[in-house]
């Protein structure tokens, strides 16, 4: 069997030519994984022209987003090595763009021993969570769409509340000091998304902000001033974004939530959320 230290892994672009064998060797619930995953993101792993398993690698325009990576090994072929080599590679195309973090979805122990020895700085839970798809009766008052003119202080609140909510919760968290091309890509990610972008104002000032996902299937964004929490700002702001998701063709709307931030689960689930499921996420930021 080829080692690490006499092969060298290439890596692919998304061959279909690949799926017949990758489909015949694969363990069922990664296959499932893998035909969901964008082509565009695929990455045949290769070892003396034979396949030893793929990758899922989605790497940033720039500093503004995260990477993200998943390694899959065939069975036979894990404990050589091959899995490092993957990720190293990863690592230097996030690097090279600027990205101060990215992040994987560890499946097992053996996964999560894996993050934490290629350099991940630690673990993460998100909820998933999905609503029962009946619209919620709440008051919508002081809720709009959002305007070019609630640029930066609409997106600035999720930015520090979500910021702060790390730092609540026991997690790490840096602030990335934005860059001229940096602000002006943010602004054209603002620009293009305002029919999916929302906030709640008081008294004429904004104190909350939301966003749905890009398919308008849940949740994407959401956050309220600290200083005004436990007023319902929040619980109205979720079900509107939620009744907005109803409203647009989405069935059951869903959305992703730290798994400490008890605040946030209790308000999703007083107004028809579940839990479907935990997923443990490894966080790599090589400044720290």
């Amino acid at each position: 069997m080829p080692t690490l230290f006499d092969s060298v892994v290439q890596l692919r672009t998304y061959e279909e030519t690949a799926d017949k064998w990758i489909a015949e060797n694969i363990e069922p619930i990664y296959y499932d994984k893998y035909k969901g995953v964008s082509k565009e993101d695929i990455r045949i792993a290769i070892v003396d022209k034979e396949i030893v398993g793929w990758a899922e690698l989605v790497f940033p325009a720039n500093a503004l987003y995260s990477g993200f990576v998943f390694i899959y090994i065939f069975p036979r072929f894990r404990r050589c090595g091959f899995g490092r080599q993957i990720y190293r590679e990863a690592e230097k195309s996030f690097c090279s763009v600027g990205c101060d973090w990215w992040s994987s979805f560890p499946t097992s122990e053996i996964a999560e021993k894996f993050s934490l020895a290629v350099g991940f700085d630690y673990t993460n839970t998100n909820a998933f969570m999905k609503h029962n798809g009946k619209e919620i009766s709440a008051s919508a008052n002081g809720i709009r769409p959002c305007t070019k003119d609630d640029y930066p202080a609409a997106p600035d609140i999720w930015s520090k509340e979500y910021a702060d909510m790390h730092i609540r919760i026991g997690l790490p968290y840096e602030e990335h000091a934005r860059n001229e091309e940096e602000e002006q890509e943010r602004y054209k990610q603002f620009m293009d998304n305002l029919n999916r972008e929302f906030v709640i104002e008081e008294n004429g000032n904004l104190i909350g902000y939301g966003s749905l996902f890009e398919d308008n299937s849940g949740i994407g964004s959401i956050a309220v001033k600290r200083e005004f929490a436990g007023h319902g700002y929040g619980t109205r702001l979720a079900a509107y974004l939620t009744n907005e998701c109803i409203r647009r063709g989405t069935e059951f709307p869903h959305l992703y939530c730290e798994g400490g931030n008890d605040d946030a689960l209790h308000v999703y689930k007083k107004i028809g959320y579940t839990e479907i499921n935990r997923e443990t996420v490894a966080i790599k930021n090589p400044k720290n």
